[in-house]
């Protein structure tokens, strides 16, 4: 049983969002899982945001992707809407076309002020759930004219879905279950990663935001984010806070999926985006999700007769649909069609 008291030697980052060390974890040393176990349960339940380092994926790789995401947002705009996001949520998807809508702290908010690039895993034509057309397991799609865009865009890829199988098992000491307990969900996870680009604002009028205010929908996210700050995490006091940028580090947060998943004991908390930098800005989320038929059902140490079970078992990929037709009205559109759709202004 993990020790549910705040940890004496935790790390904040300007006092505000702890930082975690996976380097004794990774390496194997005797009490690390233990310890990181104990870390990760106080941030995930107390803040919702915490940082990790020494987490083994390597910084010229990391380097590379925003090489990458600055190649790609600078392509003609006809070219990259030859990509335009589809029923799978793979493509491209220009500025102010998605609104927050899911989370009622995005009331009264304009449509985003960023655009994306997205992929999934780079599964093979012959893949049984691409063969069978299932929802959100379609082909990737990539420019023309980049050459190594698609190979450092999968190798990042592989690289976060190795960290974020390593670290299971410090969810699953911190929530005293086997440590096999999330292996099946993973065994063929919903991942997506996006290239962000937010163009700069001269001002923040209360209603134009890069992303307005919400909480993430999946597992966890890991965030890597460029030297442009402008990510803010709303801590439980209710005030804004700017998350730091941390050279070396990544940036992860628990999305409604593990908060539903722990009957409420882990947050997911909200964040906005604001890019009043003077800057163009970049960032790399990663989204990590269960395999869509996964059924999610309470944790059973995160349900007692003090704390009875909060919410239905639900399929996963109908909470991820419910999501999606939430935020974004032209992957609605291609779901609908079932082709790609085209980019709709304002949607």
């Amino acid at each position: 049983m993990v020790n549910r008291a705040r940890p004496a030697d935790i790390v904040l980052a300007e006092d505000e969002i702890p930082i975690l060390d996976l380097g004794p974890f990774l390496a194997g040393q005797p009490g690390a899982l233990d310890a990181l176990a104990r870390h990760l349960y106080f941030a995930s339940t107390q803040i919702g945001f915490y940082y990790i380092r020494n987490h083994g994926v390597p910084q010229a790789l990391v380097d590379r992707m925003f090489v990458e995401s600055a190649r790609f947002h600078a392509l003609p705009i006809e070219e990259k809407r030859k990509l335009a996001i589809d029923r799978h949520k793979i493509g491209y998807f220009e500025v102010e076309t998605t609104i927050t809508r899911h989370s009622p702290l995005a009331e009264g908010a304009r449509p985003n002020l960023y655009a994306a690039f997205c992929m999934r895993k780079d599964l093979p034509p012959d893949d049984p759930d691409v063969v069978a057309g299932k929802l959100f397991r379609g082909l990737n799609r990539w420019p023309d004219g980049l050459p190594g865009f698609r190979e450092n865009l999968c190798a990042y890829n592989a690289a976060l879905e190795r960290l974020v199988r390593s670290m299971l098992p410090i969810f699953c000491r911190a929530l005293d279950v086997p440590p096999d307990f999330f292996d099946a969900a993973f065994s063929k996870p919903l991942t997506n990663m996006q290239l962000n680009y937010y163009p700069k604002q001269e001002r923040f009028d209360g209603t134009q935001y890069g992303i307005a205010p919400h909480t993430d929908r999946g597992f966890i996210t890991t965030l890597c984010q460029a030297k442009v700050p402008g990510l803010e995490v709303r801590t439980a006091d209710g005030r804004w806070v700017t998350a730091p940028v941390l050279p070396g580090h990544f940036l992860i947060n628990t999305g409604d999926l593990l908060r539903f998943w722990t009957n409420d004991l882990f947050l997911s908390t909200p964040h906005r985006v604001i890019n009043v930098s003077g800057g163009d800005r970049h960032s790399i989320p990663y989204f990590t999700n269960p395999d869509p038929d996964t059924i999610i059902a309470p944790v059973p140490s995160c349900v007692t007769p003090e704390r009875p079970a909060k919410y239905a078992t639900v399929r996963h990929g109908e909470f991820y649909e419910w999501f999606v037709r939430q935020n974004y009205a032209a992957v609605v559109e291609a779901m609908e069609q079932g082709k790609p759709a085209a980019p709709a202004a304002g949607a």
